[in-house]
């Protein structure tokens, strides 16, 4: 509650904004017509952590592609009932000695979960070659990954 009501406070009359968060993201919109909105490229923006992957990179690269592209194919399903999309999948796999965690995310009203996130991983690879964390934020979606827990269960 305290978080909608610091967004109300920077962002009067209202207009609509987005706070991004390690967990979720919160989209306020004055656009509420319950059609699909279809991917904002323009509000999108990429970190990465400082520090460079050791050994081979491009290996490092394909491994975390390939982590993501499967959480994915998780996210863009139905849930248990079949009525709703999950929009939502965190993952880990083994890297030598290290595990590489990592999630993707998207909003409920989103024409193309799918889509967005595939848009979201060639960004990774412009911002985030070889780094050993990465994120990729927008208002549609996004997703991170990093060689330490970021998220908490």
């Amino acid at each position: 509650m305290l978080c909608l009501l610091q967004f109300r406070k920077r962002c009067p009359r209202n207009k609509g904004g987005i706070i991004w968060y390690d967990q979720c993201f919160l989209d306020v919109s004055i656009i509420n017509d319950h059609v699909p909105r279809r991917m904002n490229f323009e509000n999108t923006f990429s970190m990465h952590n400082p520090k460079n992957a050791r050994g081979n990179t491009n290996s490092f690269n394909k491994k975390t592609t390939d982590l993501l592209c499967n959480l994915i194919v998780k996210a863009d399903r139905p849930d248990v009932d079949g009525l709703n999309f999950l929009y939502y999948s965190a993952g880990e796999i083994r890297l030598g000695k290290q595990t590489l965690y990592a999630m993707v995310q998207c909003a409920k009203d989103i024409l193309s979960c799918k889509n967005c996130l595939e848009w979201s991983i060639r960004e990774l690879s412009k911002c985030c070659d070889g780094k050993q964390g990465g994120r990729v934020l927008s208002t549609n979606c996004n997703l991170r990954y990093e060689l330490y827990p970021f998220l908490r269960t």
